[in-house]
Order: structure tokens, then C-alpha cells, then sequence
């Protein structure tokens, strides 16, 4: 009876040692991550592939919100042996890239505004500080170096009923412009600014499928001729008609699913009211959009140093 009552300790602490010794890749990453980012992850394996296992990982702290379902704040973590590594940094970089800009762009676009911005994965800190500081450092060791590109989406929620509301929009796009020029982070830029209809952020909008399918077949007329007829004059009546100038608020900007914000038109059933493509000279000529090779996506070099560089796709 003790030499069994043995034999079923030595199993234990044998299988102890092993699992000790050869912990699951789920857990490989859950401990990295823990250690790395002081906090609790949630780790959703996908599968193994080249001998590296690859998982979604998120802060446990987002279960329950809306940024649990939204893959703009997913990392992706692996593990090769038992090695673990993660790209959760990237996710923490956009953070931070959003918040240093969006005091300038409140200040200039008011309160709904929401920047989403996609950093590439060459960058090296989590932090957009002191990445901007090792930007500067680097464009002044390699002036003609390309690096990767601050680039993403900034989204304005707002009216633009006549010319001159098109030309306030114009004079704010260009001084955030300025603003990034000021602060070093316009050397290597693809940036795209959109303005929407605020009405779609409310409960009116939302609950009205009719006006929304209404609003999409306009809108896949919009590329059979003039643009601006239907995304100005009929998409306008559209709107006005079926809903009141004074509307009911009912979602908050940082509820909205970032991820989905890429597919912008799907997502405001085609109420964007001015688009705009902020592409920085360095940009430009290192992907080459000029007009011999690339007559097709051909961009104007500018500097924009004047109001008049600002022009939206419509024009």
C-alpha cells in the first residue's frame, strides 16, 4: 500500500515537472505578456503555423466594453519553444498617437472628432512621444531615408450645408497641417480626413433602415456621374427630410468600433460630406505617384503652405 501511495506521489510531481517544464503556448504568452505589460491578458489561441503558435491577445480589463470585439485594440502574441513575443506594442502606439493628437484636433474641430490613427510595425517605442524624438534624430542622420508612415484616419462628425461651412473645414484641415509641421511629424505622412453628417450618430439615424437604404442606393450613384449633385443636393433632402435638424444623441464617439471606421462609407451609408487625402511631399515620392509611371494615382507634390493646397476629392 505505500509503495503505491509512492508510485502515485512520484506521478503527480512527474506530472507537475513536466507541465512546469513545458508550460501550454497559451500560457507561454500569458505569462510573457503579464510580465512585459504588468497586467492580465486574455489569450485566444489561433493555431500553430511554421512551428510558431499565434493568438489574439487584449487587455482582460476590455472584457465587457466595447473595445473587446473591436480588433483595433487586439495584438497578436506568439510563441516559438518557449519563447513568447507580442506586437501589443503597435496597439499602445495608436493609443498614444490618438491622444497626442486629439486636444489640437478638439480645439479645432470641436468635440466630435475621432482620430484613429495605424502606425506600421517599424516603429520601435509604445509610446508616441518618444517615437516622434527618434523620428527627428533619424531624419537628421538620413534626410532622404523612408521610414514608415503615420498614417490612419481622422473623423469629423459635423454639417457642411453651403461653401462656407466647405471653406471653415478647409482653413482647420490646414492648420492642423501646421500643426504637424510644428511639431515634426509631418516628414512621412498618408493621412486620410473625412467629415460626416453628426445625424448618424443619432438614435433617428440608426433606427431608420429605410432612409439608410435610401442613402446607399444614392450613393453607389455617386460614381456614375456628378459627385457632388448626389452627395451634396439629394443626399441632403434625403437627410433633412427624413430627420429633424435637432436629433437625439445616443452613441458615443469612443464606443465606436475602430476597426469598422476603415470602411468608413459602409459604416455612414454614405453621409461623408468631405474627403480629404493628407500625403506629405517625402510620401509621395517614395511610393511614386508621379504622373509619367503612375498617371492613375498621380499626386501633386505640395508643401501646403497655402489654403489653396487644401482641396477635397470633389474638386
Amino acid at each position: 500500500m505505500k509503495k503505491y501511495a509512492i508510485s502515485i506521489i512520484a506521478t503527480i510531481i512527474s506530472v507537475w515537472v513536466y507541465f512546469y517544464m513545458n508550460p501550454s503556448p497559451k500560457k507561454v504568452i500569458e505569462t510573457h505578456l503579464k510580465n512585459k505589460y504588468k497586467e492580465e491578458f486574455v489569450v485566444e489561441l489561433l493555431g500553430k503555423r511554421d512551428k510558431t503558435y499565434e493568438a489574439i491577445v487584449y487587455p482582460q480589463k476590455y472584457v465587457g466594453t466595447s473595445k473587446e470585439n473591436d480588433s483595433y485594440y487586439w495584438g497578436r502574441g506568439f510563441v516559438k519553444g518557449r519563447n513568447g513575443g507580442d506586437t501589443y506594442g503597435l496597439v499602445l502606439l495608436n493609443e498614444s498617437t490618438n491622444e497626442f493628437f486629439l486636444p489640437k484636433l478638439k480645439e479645432l474641430f470641436g468635440e466630435n472628432v475621432l482620430p484613429i490613427f495605424n502606425m506600421g510595425p517599424g516603429y520601435i517605442k509604445n509610446n508616441f512621444k518618444e517615437e516622434i524624438e527618434l523620428m527627428k534624430k533619424a531624419y537628421k542622420k538620413y534626410p532622404t531615408a523612408n521610414f514608415e508612415p503615420i498614417s490612419g484616419g481622422i473623423y469629423i462628425f459635423g454639417r457642411v450645408e453651403n461653401d462656407e461651412d466647405r471653406e471653415w473645414y478647409r482653413k482647420q484641415i490646414y492648420e492642423f497641417v501646421q500643426f504637424m509641421k510644428q511639431t515634426g511629424t509631418f516628414e512621412y505622412v498618408a493621412l486620410g480626413i473625412i467629415v460626416i453628417d453628426d445625424r448618424v450618430l443619432s438614435k433617428e439615424f440608426q433606427e431608420n433602415e429605410d432612409l439608410k437604404a435610401k442613402l446607399v442606393e444614392n450613393g453607389e450613384k455617386y460614381w456614375e456621374k456628378d459627385r457632388r449633385y448626389y452627395s451634396e443636393v439629394i443626399r441632403r433632402e434625403l437627410m433633412n427630410k427624413e430627420l429633424s435638424q435637432k436629433v437625439t444623441p445616443i452613441i458615443n464617439l469612443e464606443d465606436i468600433n475602430k476597426s469598422s471606421m476603415t470602411n468608413s462609407l459602409a459604416w455612414s451609408n454614405y453621409n461623408i460630406l468631405l474627403s480629404f487625402g493628407l500625403y506629405s511631399s517625402k510620401y509621395v515620392e517614395s511610393m511614386g505617384w508621379n504622373r509619367d509611371s503612375r498617371p492613375e494615382v498621380y499626386t501633386e507634390l505640395k508643401n501646403y503652405d497655402t489654403l489653396s493646397d487644401i482641396k477635397f476629392e470633389d474638386e
